[in-house]
């Protein structure tokens, strides 16, 4: 016998989570638009199995649309546009149909291949796999020692070239060369 007051879940929150996954909802947003706490949507994915799977479904097309979009700026594209003119004097605007290319993005490269080849580059240099803590402490400081030395250096000129000043206004000031 069920106890408590019966679940507001319906069989046709699989098909909505499914959709709404594939926009690239979160499952907090996903909670929220069908009415439910988190809570809630997580025990409807552990005891719904139509609810389950139509969540990874979702979640599936919704990766596949992000996998293509950085192959695609990975490699560069092109893509069809309007540009509208209105030059002075014409009553009309003017439309002309132009492509525009995307160059290719060495961060997207990167990042795809770091993902689909990972022996070759998933430790590219700046990856957590190889950052070292002490090397980076160790060139931090010798870069804050770097600034201070400069920094000291620049203010004792700043400082000699006040004093010359007022040397000099001083001797002028009392009719003397310097």
């Amino acid at each position: 016998m069920s106890r408590g007051r019966p679940s507001p879940y319906r069989p046709d929150f699989a098909e909505q989570a499914r959709k709404l996954c594939r926009n690239g909802a979160t499952d907090r947003e996903i909670a929220d638009i069908l009415g439910v706490c988190v809570r809630t949507f997580y025990r409807w994915r552990a005891e719904h199995d139509d609810f389950a799977e139509a969540l990874k479904a979702g979640k599936e097309l919704a990766d596949d649309r992000v996998e293509r979009a950085l192959y695609e700026r990975a490699c560069g594209y092109d893509y069809d546009d309007t540009k509208i003119f209105h030059p002075s004097g014409a009553k009309e605007p003017v439309i002309v149909p132009i492509r525009v290319h995307v160059p290719a993005d060495v961060g997207a490269a990167r990042q795809w291949l770091a993902s689909r080849r990972p022996k070759r580059w998933g430790s590219v240099k700046g990856s957590p796999e190889n950052f070292d803590l002490s090397e980076a402490l160790e060139k931090a400081q010798a870069r804050a020692e770097s600034y201070r030395r400069e920094k000291e250096a620049k203010d004792a000129i700043r400082f000699a070239e006040r004093v010359e000043t007022r040397v000099a206004e001083e001797l002028g000031r009392r009719g003397l060369q310097a």
